[in-house]
Order: C-alpha cells, then structure tokens, then sequence
C-alpha cells in the first residue's frame, strides 16, 4: 500500500529567516529539496537576498498572513524570537511541530560526520578556515557558517561529502543539542551574561558541550586559553591542544604579524610541518588558523593542501572588512562586541593605519554593557586611539537597564583618559550626526573603523568613496 503523500516535501517556515543561523540552515534544507518560507523585519539583509533568489518565499514583518500559510508544515524559531510569537502559537494551535533553531541544526549535524567549533570569540573565523580547507581539500562538506565566507560568497553550502561543520552557539547554551564528532573550543570567555551566572557556569558548560562528544570523537582545544586548560584533562576524550607553545600538539612558531598578513612555522610535536601565510592580520587569527590546521592534520588533509588553502582564504564579511575609502582615508567593518574582540581588531588597526585612527563604536545589548562595563572602560581609555565616537546601545530585543547608556560610558571614558578625544553621537538610521562628525575628522592615510554587531556597518554605505 502506497501512502498518497509520504514523496511530498515538507514546507518549512522560518520565524525570524534573515538571522545568520537561520538562513544558513534555510540555506541547506531548501538545496535539499524542501519547501522553505520564511518572516524577516529586515529585506535589505544579504541573507534574505540570497535565499529570495534560491526561490525562497521571504515575508516582510511578523504576523503576516503570508506566515499562517496553511501549508505550513514545520515551524522553527530562533533563540531570539519569544513563545508568545502570534506564529508560534498559531502553529502549535494547528498541532503542527515548533522547533528551536538549535534542534534543527542538530537533525541537520545527525545525517553526517559534524565538526561544531565552538568558542567565545573566532568561531565565525575558524569554520569558515575549515570549511575551506576541506573544500580546496575536495572533500565537499556540507557548511553552516554565522557570517558570510567571501571565497562561497554566502554563509551556507550543501556538499555531497562525509562531513558538515557548524558553528556551534553557546549563547543560550543551545550548543549542548548538537550532535557532534569533532569539537573545537577557541577560547572561553566571560560572555552571553544573560544566559550564564557568572565564569563557572560558563566553563561548566562547555566541558558539558565536550562530553557530549562520542567515545570516538574528538576534542581540539586552544591551550594558550588559560579559561579553556581549567576545564582540562577530559580522561575519556582524545584530546588535540594547539597554541603557541611547544606544550601544544599542534603549535607555531617564528610567528611574524604584518598590518595585512601573518606568517609562522607549524609544528606537530617535534616534525615541522611547513609554513603558512594568512591574509588576516592579529595574534588571535594565528590561533584561529591553528585550530583549522590541527583539524584538517587529524582528518590526514596534507599539509601543503592546508598551507594552499589558508593562503588562499579571502576571509569573511564584517570581520574587519575593508570597505572602501574616504578623503584618503581607509574604512574597515568590524563584528567584534566583547571588549577582548575590540581590543584584538584596534591593535591589528592600529598596526595597519598610517595615520591617525578613529573607531565608531555601537555597543551590543544592555546586559553585555552593564556586566562588562569596567572591561570597556579600562579597554578604550588605554586603546592608544586618537578619535572615539559612540553611539546608542544596539537593544537586540532587550530592554533598557537604568544608568547603562553610552553617554555615561563617553563620560567615563574621558575621566579616566583625558587625552582621548572622545564623543556621543546619537543613533539615527540616516548617521547623518556621525557621518558629519566624521568627515571633520578625518584626513588622508588615517583609518577609520566601524566597530559593532549592530547597524553601524551600514554607516561605510554612506561614506565610502
């Protein structure tokens, strides 16, 4: 007996589709063959430009009828998106499943062989060095990157090879879902301070993240982190250290760092394997390099094929990005939110810029300012800056915590440093306050760097020549 509709394809719908985690999963089920719609305040995104010419049926806003198609077969929701979403209880109200982002990533990790790196900063670096590897590698992995890789010119791919890798979001600890094989930990932080109650919640749950690992998986950790090697040994996992030092498995060595580019000698244990050059500057991409090459060594990848890839890595979108110029002056795009990822891309633009350097910063999220707040003080007002604006806290969907703003953090800042020229300038969607104070700022060979999760990357649109 044949069943009438078990062939039929399901249509997924996606809450919240634009989100980088998100359409990267929309990504691969639609090259699968499912039905994918999706919601999204933002149409001018990347990602919803890519999965609208994949054919994907995107919905401007929440709460549209286009979102209660009844042909919606499965409904799945970012961490971002509350229970009380009129979708999500239209959907369970039809008894049709509702599933997390993180559930859905992990049916996705269950039908290959799944390397999640995870890690309070570099993950987004570090996948997509992997991800490429194994592709120069003719490996043809399956792919979900939390940015966009410049050498795929998106965020997702679907490959017909043994592997998939992910990054694997500790946030809200949805990572403790995933179903992994191979694991990398960058480095652990004091992070995600709406999810976690203080450092030893979140070490506790990354060891929990690696002993979800199989008895035949593996662990591949930087031991450089002094947070990571607290969480150390794991007596019933093979574990790989990579670092900068010969205590390290997999280490480097005669590490040079240029404004544009690093090089260094890889080690595994006493045979040197080779040399690699990276087009991406700063200490911290050396490491993030590291983890790639201890990966792709483990998988038997030959290193002259890791050494082609890694040169031949554009990089991603928004990880100081160069966008273009401005009366002489160059404009880089930065991601990074947390004041040690901050502190990481100034020296690395610090060492680029010929001039003077001035950074245009939106904080991201009450909480990460309120818990952090001493950091970024003590981390602007000794950052060797010369022009500093910031702008209004990007909410992300929280709400405001009294006394956190940035015009007490300027304050702040100027008391401790009074050197440093620093300012607030309100948020506005058109930047035109900033993008007026800026060009009084600016001269030839300076650099100027949007630093932020937020919207500011959309202020080099409006300035770059």
């Amino acid at each position: 007996m044949m069943y009438k509709n078990y062939k039929k394809m399901p249509h997924i719908h996606f809450v919240g589709i634009g989100g980088i985690g998100m359409s990267g999963i929309a990504t691969i089920l639609k090259h699968q063959g499912y039905i994918i719609s999706g919601c999204d305040l933002d149409m001018d995104q990347t990602s919803v430009k890519n999965l609208r010419a994949l054919g994907c049926t995107v919905h401007q806003g929440n709460n549209t009828p286009g979102c209660h198609d009844e042909s919606i077969d499965i409904l799945v929701y970012s961490s971002a998106v509350k229970q009380n979403n009129p979708e999500i209880v239209a959907a369970q109200q039809r008894g049709i499943p509702t599933i997390p982002r993180a559930l859905m990533l992990a049916e996705l990790m269950r039908t290959k062989h799944s390397i999640a790196i995870a890690g309070a900063h570099g993950k987004t670096t570090t996948t997509s060095l992997i991800s490429h590897i194994l592709i120069e590698a003719n490996m043809d992995p399956t792919v979900i990157i939390g940015g966009h890789l410049k050498n795929i010119s998106t965020n997702a791919r679907l490959g017909s090879g043994t592997f998939l890798i992910a990054e694997a979001d500790e946030s809200d600890r949805s990572f403790l879902q995933l179903q992994a094989t191979l694991a990398i930990v960058t480095n652990i932080d004091l992070e995600h301070l709406e999810t976690y109650a203080d450092l030893d919640d979140i070490k506790n749950t990354f060891k929990q993240f690696l002993n979800n690992l199989p008895f035949y998986g593996k662990a591949i950790v930087c031991i450089d982190d002094a947070h990571v090697r607290s969480i150390l040994p794991l007596p019933h996992l093979k574990t790989i250290k990579y670092g900068l030092t010969p205590d390290a498995d997999i280490y480097a060595t005669e590490v040079e760092l240029k404004g544009d580019h690093s090089t260094f000698s890889v080690w595994n244990g006493q045979e040197k394997l080779g040399t690699a050059l990276i087009n991406m500057p700063g200490r911290h991409n050396v490491l993030n390099t590291l983890a790639a090459i201890a990966l792709a060594h483990d998988l038997e990848i030959p290193f002259e094929t890791i050494a082609h890839a890694i040169r031949s890595f554009k990089g991603i979108e928004r990880r100081f990005s160069y966008k273009g110029q401005f009366k002489g002056a160059d404009i880089f795009d930065d991601y990074g939110h947390h004041p040690k990822e901050i502190l990481n891309t100034l020296l690395v633009a610090k060492k680029r810029s010929k001039g003077k350097l001035t950074v245009v910063f939106q904080p991201h999220r009450y909480t990460r300012t309120s818990k952090l707040w001493n950091d970024f003080l003590d981390m602007f007002a000794n950052s060797g800056i010369d022009n500093l604006i910031i702008t209004d806290i990007y909410p992300a969907s929280e709400a405001p915590i009294e006394n956190i703003t940035s015009q007490r953090l300027v304050h702040e800042i100027q008391q401790k440093n009074p050197s440093i020229v620093v300012q607030y300038i309100p948020f506005s969607d058109d930047f035109d306050a900033i993008k007026k104070q800026v060009e009084l700022m600016l001269d030839k060979d300076d650099l100027l760097l949007l630093q932020g999760a937020g919207k500011i990357n959309k202020l080099a649109d409006k300035i770059a020549e």
